[in-house]
């Protein structure tokens, strides 16, 4: 089993990647995504979420500033950049038996 940390890694390193798949693939099936007013449960409907994004974010480039694991919580830092604008947020997971099971998804800027 894969310790927060890694789960941590490993789901950033699939959303850089941006496929869908790799992207849920680290939540547990009863898993809720909270960003701003959406809320996602479950591993599919969480699943549908990440397949929108590569095109949401068009040719945006998202880097990852800070990651910080603390025992079962990781938190972390974003950026997208494209031509025209920088949109940033911060996120906190709550991991658990190597599963991301609960994401907050805090928007500091315009959503993307």
């Amino acid at each position: 089993m894969l310790t927060p940390q890694e789960v941590a890694e490993k789901h950033l390193t699939a959303v850089k990647g941006g496929d869908p798949s790799q992207m849920a693939e680290d939540y547990a099936d009863d898993a809720v995504l909270v960003r701003g007013n959406d809320v996602y449960t479950g591993k599919e409907e969480i699943f549908e979420y990440f397949n929108g994004v590569p095109e949401r974010l068009g040719s945006g480039v998202i880097e990852f500033l800070k990651l910080e694991v603390n025992e079962t919580t990781a938190y972390f830092s974003w950026k997208i950049t494209d031509d025209q604008k920088i949109i940033c947020g911060k996120d906190m997971l709550t991991i658990k038996d190597g599963q991301i099971q609960h994401q907050e998804v805090t928007l500091l800027t315009e959503d993307f």
